[in-house]
């Protein structure tokens, strides 16, 4: 049989393996940092029509990881007893924990539609690719894509960072389409992406320079093709598309901003930045209200303009590096994404040096995640991997592509089984801690606080675990822990006693317990550094999940001297 035979059947046995994966090591995690406000968000947008929670974040995606939950008869109370407005932490803490049925089911529940997404997704790039690219190229890039360690890591959790790569990725290959063969199918297929992008997350606006830029690189290749009508008609499009997919998602926001007096965007607008002064600019030309998918875009500028507490290499910064994401890429990357990435920066050069055509699918292949990156550079808040995911996609695609149709088939075959076989063994080898992932040029996970923390490793997803580790040493959840996260300790039966002053010795020398701490917190980020000196002095006894350390502080008992 032929690989034409054998595609779906393949890609079928991948979904079936990635999904196991996925739901097995999701039902083994507690929430992470996040995922609790997104669940309560979503669920409050969907039950309650209250907007205002979580505005740094468009509604989409949590609004779909809540619609399982619609009908788990759950209560949503977003304030207290004493009449008071909860903090949005102890909206998503009081949700999970205090409710009808327990945290563990609607956690798995919310994640669902994401890891459903994570399948989709698979299928998607294994279909696309083999319409461009034939079956060998297409099988190629759907296991890359299924089995990178960090993108199902990310792809397991309620956040917007798995759902935007996969909405910014065929956003630019749909766009592509439309620009070889104009027809309205195409166009309207393209903008519909474009809207899904832009109200998954804010960073997605870093799609229309890339889109304006393919589109004036076609112009200067075939001006005929593109006269200005065109571009009049697939800006209109565009934007119709996008504005009318806010108002649907915003829906109840949107009947508050046109019945009642709501103030205008220009009177609430934080300056200071380029997204700033733009939304100042058009709100008092256009007499804009304080929508809520305004308001949110100019709270995440303003954020990235303001920076936030970051970690890279041992040092530690509060507006970040601007070579913070090269180093992320090259200790958090699997080695076949790095291969995929040399493989294309070569062609791509030798292809300039012979001042070779490049298509302009290869074009929107190469650009977007390439801006993408540049402008990741600049930003102020460097606490993950994360916020680059949309490049991998393209890697693979591209690479899968590029290997297809410039090498002799068999060889190109063995290639593409080569770097498959690579990301499969990497992804066995980190399992089912997927979040911790870095590769072995950086030492792997044991070596990762020595590069990044926060969620690079550590997002407080390890709870249920420490409880497993204390149960098989010394059977009984009972020890000092220094958390970085949103789980309840006492929730899982962990009796969580906490730490001494960092000066107070005398305090230390009476520990008789176990010790835990996040690796976050044990490299000073967001404390003070010295609050868990005495135990970066000492070598753990175990590393949970990567992200929790386990140091020995017990005491020998009589019997045991004797």
């Amino acid at each position: 049989m032929t690989i034409r035979h054998l595609f779906w059947p393949a890609v079928a046995s991948i979904l079936a393996i990635v999904g196991t994966l996925e739901v097995h090591s999701a039902r083994g995690e507690t929430q992470t940092w996040d995922e609790g406000i997104h669940i309560v968000a979503g669920y409050s947008y969907l039950k309650l029509g209250d907007y205002s929670w979580n505005v740094e974040h468009p509604p989409l995606v949590k609004m779909v990881s809540a619609l399982p939950l619609a009908l788990m008869g759950l209560t949503a109370e977003p304030y207290g007893a004493d009449g008071k407005r909860k903090d949005q932490i102890r909206y998503g803490i009081d949700f999970l924990y205090k409710n009808r049925r327990d945290a563990d089911s609607i956690l798995i529940a919310a994640r669902s539609a994401n890891i459903l997404l994570t399948l989709l997704f698979a299928s998607a790039v294994a279909w696309w690719t083999r319409r461009r690219y034939g079956p060998a190229a297409g099988l190629a890039a759907a296991a890359l894509c299924a089995f990178d360690p960090n993108l199902m890591a990310h792809g397991r959790y309620v956040t917007t960072d798995f759902p935007v790569t996969v909405f910014f990725f065929f956003a630019c290959v749909l766009w592509v389409e439309y620009l070889e063969e104009a027809s309205p199918r195409r166009l309207l297929t393209a903008a519909g992406t474009i809207g899904l992008a832009l109200i998954t997350k804010f960073s997605a606006v870093l799609l229309l320079p890339a889109l304006v830029i393919l589109y004036a690189a076609c112009w200067i290749r075939r001006p005929k093709e593109f006269p200005a009508r065109r571009a009049a008609i697939a800006a209109c499009t565009v934007t119709a598309t996008v504005v009318l997919m806010v108002v649907v998602v915003y829906w109840p926001e949107t009947v508050r901003c046109w019945r009642t007096k709501v103030p205008q965007l220009s009177t609430l607008v934080v300056r200071g930045n380029p997204t700033g002064e733009i939304l100042f600019y058009l709100g008092s030309k256009l007499h804009l209200p304080a929508h809520a998918y305004l308001f949110g875009l100019n709270a995440v500028a303003d954020h990235n303009a303001g920076g936030h507490s970051s970690y890279l290499m041992g040092m530690r910064s509060e507006t970040g590096w601007w070579y913070y994401f090269p180093v992320v890429f090259a200790v958090k990357s699997t080695m076949a994404a790095l291969a995929a990435a040399l493989l294309l920066l070569a062609a791509g050069l030798w292809q300039a040096w012979r001042r070779e055509w490049i298509s302009p699918m290869a074009l929107g292949l190469g650009l977007p995640p390439l801006l993408y990156f540049v402008f990741s550079m600049t930003s102020g808040i460097n606490i993950g991997m994360r916020h680059i995911l949309p490049v991998y996609p393209f890697l693979y695609v591209g690479a899968a592509a590029w290997i297809a149709t410039r090498a002799n088939w068999r060889r190109g075959i063995y290639v593409l089984a080569a770097l498959a076989a690579l990301q499969i063994g990497e992804c066995a080898r980190i399992t089912p801690d997927y979040l911790a992932f870095f590769n072995e040029l950086a030492g792997g996970p044991g070596r990762g606080p020595e590069y990044l923390v926060d969620s690079n490793i550590d997002w407080g997803q390890d709870v249920k675990k420490l409880g497993l580790w204390l149960d098989a040493h010394g059977g009984k959840r009972r020890a000092r822990v220094y958390y970085f996260g949103n789980a309840q300790m006492h929730y899982y039966g962990i009796d969580e006693m906490g730490y001494p002053e960092p000066l107070d010795q005398k305090g230390w020398d009476e520990i008789d317990e176990y010790c835990v701490a996040n690796v976050t917190p044990l490299q000073g980020v967001y404390v003070p550094l010295n609050s868990l000196a005495a135990l970066r002095m000492r070598e753990p006894v175990a590393k949970i999940g990567w992200s929790m350390y386990v140091y020995d502080l017990r005491k020998p008992k009589a019997s045991a001297a004797r």
